[in-house]
C-alpha cells in the first residue's frame, strides 16, 4: 500500500489478488500459506525475499523461499528450506545462506551453503529446541556472527569461519545471555549487543559502524536513559530513536544525520510523569545452595527505604521469561500505593544461561520457591522490608508460585493472590492447550515430569492445609492456557477444609485480562485486598 493507505493490494497468502485497483495483482493465485520477509532486498526496490510456510502438506512443512514482486505479487521460487519451521539468514548480498529450524520431535538443525546455487550442508544438530548455535549476521563472505554456548552455559557471541570451522569467542558475560543483538538498517550487519543481568549494558562489536557512532552519541545526549535505534532509513540519514528508563515508559525521537538534529516525536505513555514514578533497583543475592540469583526491587517514591510493606511478584513461564529493568506498569501501580515490589529471576528463568534455566526443571515446587523466599529474606535482612507486612501475587506460573510459596513458608505471607494460576500440576498433563501439541507434551514431561507423588507434593491443591495466608483466587472464564478448572480445583480444596478465600471469575476473559474496565476493576480489588491485610 501507499504510505497514506491507498492502493492496497494483497500480494501473498489467501488474500493475494484482492485489492482496490490494478489488474496485474488480480492474476496472482492465492496461497494457503503464511510467512515472513527474509530480506527486503534494499538494492532491488521491486522485490523482497519471502519465506512462505504452507499451512497444508503434512506435519512438518518446509518453508519455500520466494522472490516476490511487491507491485504485482508475482513470485519466483528460490528453493525449499532443508529443515521444517526454518528461518533464513541472508548474507550482505541478500542471498539466503543459513537455515535454522526444528522437527516436530524436538530436534534443532542448522544448515549452511556457500552460495544460493550450492546444496545445503548440515553444520549443527541437537536434540533440543534451544539452539546452541544461532546464526545472527555475516561478518564477511565466509565468516558469520553466531550466538552460541560451546563449552559455556551462558550464551556468548562468536565469529565462525565457515571454511576452517574455527569459532572465535568475541564476548561472554559472567551472568547473563545477551538480551538483544543490534543489527544495521538492512538487518545484514551486526554492530553490537545489549546484556542485562541487572542494568542494561551495551557491547559494541564494530566500533567503526555508523550505527555504533550514532548510538554512542545518543546515549551521551540522553544520559541515564536506555537508548535504542529502532528504525533507520537505508541511506542512513534518518533514525527513529527510543529512550526510556525504570521511571519513564519511553519517548520516540527522529534523528536527521544531515542536520545533526533530533526531533521529539511522541511519548509511549504521555500520562506518566517520570518524576512521580518509582525507582527500580537491581539486586543480587546467593540462594541457600549458593547459586547467584538476580532480581529487581521497586521502591515507592517519597518513602524511606526502611521497614516497607512488600508485594512479592514472581513472573510467569517459568522457563524462558524473566523480569527486566525498565518501566513496568504493574509494579509502578503497586509502588504508587506505597508498596515495595520484589521480582526474583529464580532458577528456571530465561536469560541467565542454559544450565540456570535447566536448574528449575522438576523443581517448580521446591528450589524455584526457595529462590523466591531467599530473595524475600534478603530484602528483609537489608532492613528495607517489614517482615510482618508481606503479601505475594503473580499470574500464570506466578499465580502458582503465589500459592506454593505460601505453602512452603506459611508464616512469611499475610496474603496471597493467584491470577490465572496453575494449582494442580497433574491437571496440566490433561487440560489446557499445552498437552494438545506434541511439543507441549514433551515440554511438560521435561519440566514437571509424571511422577505422581512429586506432582502431588508440588501442587497447592493437595497442600492447602499448610496455608496460613489469606487467599484471593482470580481467573478468566475462557482461559485456554490455564483453564478455569485449575481455579475450581483450588476452590474445592479450600472448601473441603473450610478455609476462607476471596473469589472472582470474569467472563469473556482468558489468560490475562485485556478489557480496560476489567483491568481497572482487577487492580482496584487487588490493592484493596493488599491494603486490608498489610494495613497501610
Amino acid at each position: 500500500m501507499n504510505v497514506d493507505g491507498s492502493k492496497r493490494q494483497g500480494i501473498f497468502g489467501v488474500s493475494a489478488g484482492v485489492g482496490e485497483v490494478g489488474t496485474a495483482t488480480r492474476r496472482v493465485d492465492s496461497s494457503v500459506s503464511y510467512g515472513m520477509i527474509a530480506d527486503l532486498l534494499h538494492d532491488d526496490p521491486d522485490h523482497v525475499l519471502f519465506s512462505a510456510f504452507p499451512m497444508r502438506g503434512g506435519k512438518e512443512p518446509r518453508p519455500m523461499l520466494k522472490r516476490i514482486n511487491v507491485y504485482t505479487g508475482r513470485s519466483k521460487d528460490q528453493g525449499r528450506a532443508p529443515v521444517p519451521h526454518a528461518q533464513f539468514l541472508t548474507d550482505h548480498k541478500g542471498q539466503a545462506r543459513f537455515a535454522a529450524g526444528s522437527t516436530s520431535s524436538g530436534e534443532a538443525k542448522v544448515y549452511y551453503r556457500k552460495d544460493a546455487s550450492e546444496d545445503w550442508i548440515l553444520v549443527h544438530s541437537q536434540d533440543d529446541l534451544y539452539l546452541d548455535i544461532t546464526p545472527l549476521a555475516f561478518a564477511s563472505e565466509n565468516e558469520v556472527y553466531v550466538a552460541g554456548r560451546q563449552d559455556h552455559s551462558i550464551e556468548g557471541l562468536y565469529k565462525w569461519n565457515m571454511e576452517s570451522g574455527k569459532k572465535e569467542l568475541l564476548y561472554l558475560d559472567d551472568y547473563a545471555d545477551p538480551a538483544e543483538y543490534l543489527l544495521s538498517a538492512d538487518q545484514r550487519k551486526l554492530y553490537g549487543l545489549v546484556v542485562q543481568a541487572g542494568y542494561p549494558n551495551y557491547v559494541f562489536v564494530d566500533e567503526q559502524a555508523e550505527e555504533t557512532k550514532l548510538l554512542k552519541a545518543m546515549i551521551s545526549a540522553l544520559d541515564g536513559q536506555f537508548v535504542r535505534l529502532r528504525h533507520q532509513s537505508y541511506d542512513g540519514r534518518f533514525s527513529v530513536v527510543t529512550a526510556g528508563s525504570d521511571r519513564d515508559p519511553g519517548s520516540f525521537y527522529l534523528y536527521d544525520s544531515h542536520s545533526n538534529k533530533m526531533r521529539f516525536l511522541a511519548k509511549a505513555r504521555p500520562w506518566v510523569d517520570p518524576a512521580e514514578s518509582a525507582e527500580v533497583r537491581p539486586i543480587r543475592f546467593e540462594a541457600r545452595d549458593g547459586l547467584v540469583i538476580h532480581g529487581l526491587l521497586t521502591l515507592p517514591r517519597g518513602r524511606e527505604d526502611k521497614g516497607l510493606p512488600l508485594i512479592v511478584h514472581p513472573h510467569g513461564g517459568p522457563h524462558g521469561p524473566r523480569d527486566w529493568w525498565g518501566y513496568n506498569s504493574t509494579t509502578q501501580f503497586l509502588a504508587s500505593r506505597g508498596y515495595a515490589v520484589l521480582q526474583v529471576n529464580f532458577r528456571g528463568s530465561g536469560g541467565y544461561g542454559k544450565e540456570f534455566e535447566k536448574a528449575g526443571y522438576r523443581h517448580w515446587g521446591d528450589k524455584i520457591q526457595y529462590d523466591i523466599l531467599d530473595g524475600t529474606h534478603y530484602v528483609i535482612e537489608q532492613g528495607i522490608v517489614d517482615k510482618e507486612r508481606i503479601c505475594i501475587y503473580g499470574a500464570s506460573f506466578g499465580g502458582y508460585s503465589a500459592l506454593q510459596a505460601a505453602v512452603v513458608e506459611p508464616d512469611l505471607f499475610k496474603c496471597t493472590l493467584g491470577f490465572v494460576g496453575v494449582y494442580d500440576l497433574e491437571m496440566m498433563h490433561k487440560k489446557g492447550d499445552i498437552p494438545k501439541r506434541e511439543t507441549g507434551r514433551k515440554y511438560l514431561n521435561k519440566v514437571i515430569g509424571k511422577d505422581k507423588q512429586e506432582l502431588i507434593r508440588f501442587s497447592p491443591v493437595h497442600n492447602v492445609d499448610k496455608l496460613k495466608a489469606s487467599v484471593f483466587i482470580l481467573h478468566g472464564k475462557e482461559d485456554e492456557r490455564v483453564p478455569i478448572e485449575q481455579a475450581y480445583a483450588l476452590r474445592d480444596a479450600l472448601d473441603a477444609i473450610d478455609y476462607p478465600y476471596k473469589w472472582k471469575v470474569v467472563k469473556k476473559e482468558g489468560h490475562g485480562f485485556y478489557n480496560e474496565d476489567n483491568r481497572a476493576e482487577m487492580f482496584e480489588e487487588m490493592v484493596t485486598f493488599f491494603d486490608e491485610h498489610l494495613k497501610l
